[in-house]
């Protein structure tokens, strides 16, 4: 209530009461909305609302702690409890099972995140909620979460992402509040879901689902891991595990300028990371964790995640809060088991990728690579597009956010040879199998073949190499392809390319190549409603083999 390290996140936390509870009832979640997905595939007009209610919660609940004087908290917050106690499902429409079956108890990520709240809040706040509001709390999750939990196996629990850490983390905390005597029995499977979680890292520590969802699911899992370790008395402490050692220092080698973050997979081009998680983290690895500025924190994010928003007051350490010297410092980080290369230059930054199709959140981006710099992307790899139905499902990579066509890699053919032989002809494959050979770094020249991730009889080879300079670098391409097959180099840009003679620029980045190798094209592509993105297509002449761009800063 009255330290000063706290006053920034005292406001939000009164900015996000005026704005979502201040003189406004609990929204209603309506049938039409919840239906949208199966009708339509769009998840907006329900989550909104949905998203809307949490954040109501953790705001009246975290004020109930801190003003138990002030009755009014709690009030709302009984009000947008029952609601929550009252919705049909705690699960959302686009993980909802068949619509003519009863699944209003599975488990996803955002029931179990409700019932993680919930238990808690329930907790925390013990015989100051009316009896009526805690019989509720006890009975929901009773039904929707421990018993739905024993009855059934769910596939998360075998799965090598952020649903694993997440699901199993709130699980298992809503069992040690809320029924810690069947923990013991529960451990065992508890564990082996987290170790499938840990099995999705390879020993770099890289996530490949991208910056956002470390956050989400490694932030899960520290909630989960200190917990468990609370619970048994120091007996299970997966802090000492090697792999844990090694994701912890992820999310500040992802920073390229300012609060720009790699935006590799479903990643934003911004990355907002939470405090108290990492705070956490660097008391638990002092000489690995570097805690990003403190501007580039956010205390809550838009799905409202109670555990994370609370731990920024619980785990916020004072000491920490002065960002270190290391956090934006000059950086070269290469993880070669998924070929991820983070450079932080004086004057620039870099990354490029290689890895495969089948990366979870995966889009077709091998070879693809983003330059930075003054605090925003130039060329770009624009990340995560609108989530629906559509979206990951079939036609996933015929969006620009996810195909390689919105991606500054080379593609193959023309747009009548596409119309004639299907969408994907020319452009990047889905599958593991599809991905770069052959990748090497030596410190300051990254090389792939990145053929392979097209799967085209009449591609034999491209080797793709990025030579990092102090001033910019230079991206060189040689093709081994039959001959007759049209080739074009596309670099994809947040701004409007001016093309010259042989030079194109964008943002107060130059591009320039030999124009008697290939002609210049410009072309918009749309990665959101209302948010374009623009390509550079050096159309390659016939007969050239080789093309080379000189990118400078």
């Amino acid at each position: 209530r009255e330290k000063e390290c706290y006053a920034a996140f005292r406001d939000d936390v009164f900015k996000n009461w005026q704005e979502c509870c201040e003189g406004k009832g609990v929204p209603e979640l309506r049938y039409r909305d919840f239906i949208q997905f199966a009708l339509t595939g769009s998840r907006t007009e329900y989550e909104d609302v949905y998203f809307e209610r949490r954040r109501q919660l953790d705001s009246a609940a975290f004020l109930s702690l801190m003003y138990p004087e002030e009755p009014k908290y709690l009030a709302y917050l009984s009000d947008v409890i029952f609601a929550i106690c009252n919705e049909f499902s705690w699960c959302l429409p686009a993980h909802y099972g068949p619509i003519d079956k009863d699944n209003s108890c599975m488990i996803d990520l955002f029931a179990a995140e409700t019932g993680f709240c919930l238990s808690e809040i329930y907790t925390l706040l013990g015989d100051r909620l009316e009896p009526l509001i805690a019989d509720r709390i006890r009975v929901e999750i009773d039904r929707r979460i421990v018993r739905s939990f024993l009855e059934t196996r769910f596939f998360w629990e075998k799965v090598g992402s952020n649903w694993a850490a997440v699901c199993t983390g709130s699980v298992s905390c809503t069992f040690m509040l809320m029924r810690p005597d069947l923990c013991p029995s529960l451990e065992e499977r508890f564990s082996a879901a987290m170790n499938y979680f840990l099995g999705g890292f390879g020993p770099d520590g890289v996530c490949e689902e991208g910056f956002a969802y470390w956050c989400y699911g490694f932030g899960f899992f520290t909630v989960w891991a200190d917990m468990i370790r609370t619970f048994t008395e120091g007996r299970v402490d997966w802090f000492k595990l090697d792999k844990v050692k090694a994701v912890a220092p992820f999310l500040s080698r992802m920073y390229l300028t300012g609060a720009c973050t790699v935006s590799f997979s479903d990643a934003g081009r911004t990355g907002r990371y939470n405090l108290g998680v990492l705070h956490y983290l660097k008391g638990e690895y002092p000489d690995d964790v570097v805690v990003p500025d403190p501007a580039y924190s956010e205390l809550m994010d838009g799905c409202g995640r109670w555990c994370t928003f609370l731990r920024t007051f619980t785990w916020l350490r004072e000491e920490y809060l002065i960002p270190t010297t290391d956090a934006g410092a000059e950086l070269t980080y290469y993880a070669p088991s998924v070929h991820w290369l983070v450079k932080r230059g004086a004057t620039y930054s870099f990354a490029g990728k290689g890895g495969h199709n089948c990366e979870p959140h995966n889009h077709h981006d091998v070879g693809s690579f983003i330059l930075a710099k003054d605090g925003r992307q130039i060329l770009t790899d624009p990340g995560g597009g609108v989530y629906s139905r559509q979206y990951f499902s079939g036609p996933r990579y015929t969006f620009v956010s996810c195909g390689s066509h919105g991606h500054s890699v080379p593609y193959f053919g023309t747009d009548a040879d596409r119309a004639e032989r299907g969408f994907f002809y020319g452009y990047q494959k889905d599958g593991r199998q599809f991905g770069a050979k052959d990748v090497r770094f030596d410190g300051h020249t990254l090389t792939m073949d990145i053929a392979g991730a097209y799967n085209e009889p009449a591609v034999h080879r491209v080797i793709r190499t990025f030579v990092l300079e102090d001033e910019g670098f230079t991206l060189r391409d040689e093709f081994d392809v039959d001959a007759g097959i049209p080739i074009t180099e596309r670099l994809v840009s947040l701004s409007p390319y001016t093309v010259g003679e042989g030079i194109a620029v964008t943002d107060g980045v130059t591009l320039i190549f030999d124009p008697s190798l290939c002609e210049a094209v410009t072309a918009v592509g749309e990665f959101k409603p209302n948010e374009n993105v623009y390509f550079l297509d050096l159309r390659l002449k016939e007969g050239v083999g080789a093309l080379e761009v000189a990118v400078r800063v």
